[in-house]
């Protein structure tokens, strides 16, 4: 995966981010953009990534907080698709790290208001059928 600036990885998500350090933003489809903690992953089940928080302990300001409820609530009542941004803390003398997960969509699984889950799972791909041989005669 290539490591890239935060700026970067909602640019190519299809989000313009305003300010420092966002936690989140709405891409130009209507899709949240979230940042995760690598930590933060568990393995539900087979084919989900899920990721789980809350935001009394996320480190950020009043304001990031509170644009990520926001677009928390948002993506539950309208059940608006989840892009994936992770976020790597730097350990040791590894710097921190920033990826994106284009080939992953997510959906709020949960959200009490403070904790909250999304799932996220490779979307299905269906194979176009060939068309039918020609049999030779």
């Amino acid at each position: 995966m290539e490591t890239v600036s935060l700026d970067i990885a909602f640019a190519r998500l299809g989000a313009q981010v305003e300010g420092r350090r966002p936690l989140c933003a709405t891409a130009q489809d209507g899709s949240l953009v979230l940042v995760c903690q690598s930590s933060g992953f568990s393995r539900p089940d087979s084919g989900v990534l899920r990721y789980s928080a809350s935001l009394s302990t996320t480190t950020a300001g009043r304001s990031q907080i509170a644009a990520l409820r926001l677009g928390l609530d948002s993506a539950t009542a309208s059940r608006t698709p989840v892009r994936l941004i992770i976020q790597t803390p730097a350990a040791g003398r590894a710097p921190a790290r920033v990826h994106m997960r284009a080939d992953l969509v997510g959906s709020v699984s949960g959200f009490d208001g403070d904790a909250y889950s999304v799932d996220f799972v490779r979307p299905q791909v269906e194979e176009p059928t060939p068309p039918p041989r020609k049999r030779k005669r």
